[in-house]
Order: structure tokens, then sequence, then C-alpha cells
């Protein structure tokens, strides 16, 4: 390495990225951060949307909360708790039957989610990063010691080391047409890593929903798996609710238009609206959730560089939630990197 501070390429700017890039920063090695999106966070995803009218609204249509359930990351979340940057959502979600789900996680178990927003996370983390947004990387080589990242845009990236965090089908593509190997064996085991899609409708109200505080329901069915008022819980002034369609209806109306996917989502959440829907917006998120973890938190390959391959395909059954996986796996990568 460089006798300066290393530097280390990282791919993707979601929660996995942020994390091992600030944990790298405090261990003295400097993160560049390579992100495809206009805006940080991957899933811890915000936006805004207007009606003709002038009416607006706010809306985290991604990772709707999170759940925490190892030490590690408790003491991330505690540090956020503090600053205001995140608080608790709930301690138990209502049904479709007004009850509460706790098939999957331990009863009265914190729901946390951002103040602001979810991206507001994102955002906090990013504060002191090296981060270079709408720049999707179409190959990497090994160039005279040094990784090198080739953009869309025709830009150039140089790192000592590089860690990889999108989706691992994008992450094995990106490998693939780089002519970057990985042994037979591992490759397949990568590669039976499979996710669910999901759609998600953001809708505007005339007027706040019916939907029990704090602002959740917990569905977990097909077409609808989770619906929230981004009004209760406190992110938006307007009255947007956040929709998600179910695994087995996002991947049959993948491919329907948006007008028709929306108004069948809104229609299956109307008995919780109550109102008409004056706009709407529909976004498509291919790799929503792993259907499984690979059995580590990350993979070192070491040619023909250091390159590390982390992110929420990864991570211990100990994970609370999706999110949690992708944090846990940042931080073991960025560990093994740093020492």
């Amino acid at each position: 390495m460089a006798s300066e501070a290393p530097v280390c390429l990282i791919i993707g700017g979601g929660i996995t990225g942020l994390i091992a890039a600030v944990t790298l920063q405090q261990q003295g090695i400097q993160p560049l951060i390579l992100d495809k999106g206009y805006g940080l966070g991957g899933r811890l995803a915000s936006r805004r949307l207007q009606a003709p009218s002038g009416s607006e609204g706010q809306f985290d249509y991604g990772a709707q909360q999170f759940t925490v359930g190892t030490p590690s990351f408790q003491t991330w979340v505690d540090d956020w708790l503090r600053q205001g940057i995140v608080k608790v959502w709930s301690t138990g979600f209502a049904n479709i039957m007004g009850g509460v789900r706790s098939s999957d996680r331990p009863p009265g178990m914190a729901s946390y989610c951002g103040v602001v927003s979810q991206r507001a996370i994102a955002q906090h983390l990013a504060q002191t990063l090296d981060v270079h947004p709408r720049q999707k990387v179409i190959r990497l080589d090994w160039q005279d010691g040094q990784w090198v990242a080739h953009t869309e845009t025709g830009q150039r990236f140089a790192g000592d080391l590089a860690l990889l965090t999108p989706p691992l089908p994008q992450t094995l593509d990106l490998l693939a047409s780089s002519g970057i190997a990985v042994p037979e064996p591992l490759r397949l085991r990568l590669a039976a890593i499979t996710y669910t899609r999901c759609i998600a409708v953001l809708a505007l109200l005339a007027q706040e929903s019916a939907i029990p505080a704090p602002g959740g329901l917990d569905l977990d069915g097909e077409p609808l798996q989770w619906i929230a008022s981004n009004f209760k819980k406190g992110v938006s002034s307007g009255y947007g609710v956040t929709l998600h369609g179910g695994p087995e209806f996002s991947q049959q109306y993948w491919q329907a238009e948006n007008d028709a996917i929306a108004a069948h989502l809104i229609a299956a959440a109307q008995p919780w609206l109550n109102t008409p829907e004056i706009a709407h917006h529909v976004h498509r998120w291919k790799y929503s959730q792993p259907r499984q973890r690979f059995s580590k938190p990350f993979v070192w390959l070491d040619h023909p560089g250091p390159l590390v391959l982390a992110g929420d395909g990864f991570g211990p059954a100990a994970a609370a939630s999706a999110l949690e996986g992708a944090v846990l796996s940042g931080l073991a990568a960025a560990t093994a990197i740093a020492f």
C-alpha cells in the first residue's frame, strides 16, 4: 500500500457501505464511496410527492423501520437516539385483525425509525465521508497495485482495497464483467442467495388515513404486506401513506403499468384509507429482502488484489432485521480491512 493513509473504494452507499466507511475512517483508512443513485442510503429511502393542488407529503418508501438484536448494533442506535437521529416508533404494530404480530420479534421489542426520515440516517452517517453519487461502476481493474473503478460517466477512481456492498446478484455481475474470477464452489454458494421483490406505492391522500397509531400495519400478506401513515409516523406534514406489495403480488405485477399497480394496492388498502388519493408514485425494489443469507458476514478475495464482498446477503442469524444484518456485515468487513 501507499505510504499515505490507504484508500478503500466502497461500491454502494447503502447502510453496509456507510457503516463500513465510518468505521474505516475511524481507523485511519480513507473510504471513497461510489453510488449509482441520486441519494444515499439504498433502502433507507425517502422522497417528497406533490399533488397538482399543491399538497405535499414526505414518504419513507424503502425500509420502514428496523429492530436490534445485538449489542454491537445497539451501540450505534443508542448514539443515534442521543443525537436525535432515530426514535422508537413502536413496540408492536397492529395487524389486519387489530392485534399485534409478534411472531417475528419478541414481545415489546423496539422498532426504530429516523426522526426526520429514514434517509436522514444515511445522511447523518455520510457527513464526513467522500461520497460520489450517480457513479455507477461498470468495471473494476487491478492496475499497478491498485483497484481502479470505471463508471458509466467515464470517470476513474482508484483505491488500495475495494469493498463491494450491492445486492449479491449485482456484485457477481460486476465481478463477471470485470473478468474477476471467484472460486467456483464459492461463486455457486453466493449465486444461490436470492431476493424477494417489492413494489412500493406512495399515495398522497386528501385527508388523514384510518391507519391506527403509531401509523404502521404489519400485514405480512398478499397483495399487501405493509401499510404506513407517514403523517402518524411523524416524517410528513402531508397525508401520505406507503403501501408495500407482498412478494407474490410484486412478482406478478412487476411488468404492469404503474397506474394499474397503484390502483390495485390502493383498492386493497381502502379499509384503512377512507379518503381519496390525490397523487401517487410507484417504485420497484428488485432486491428487497434476501431470502437467505450467506453463512459468513463477508467474503475476502486476495486475487488479483484485496477485494471484500459484504451487504445484506451476508450476516449472522442473530440479526433481528435485514437492516441489522447489513450493518453487521459492514462492521465485520471494515474490522477485517482495518486489522
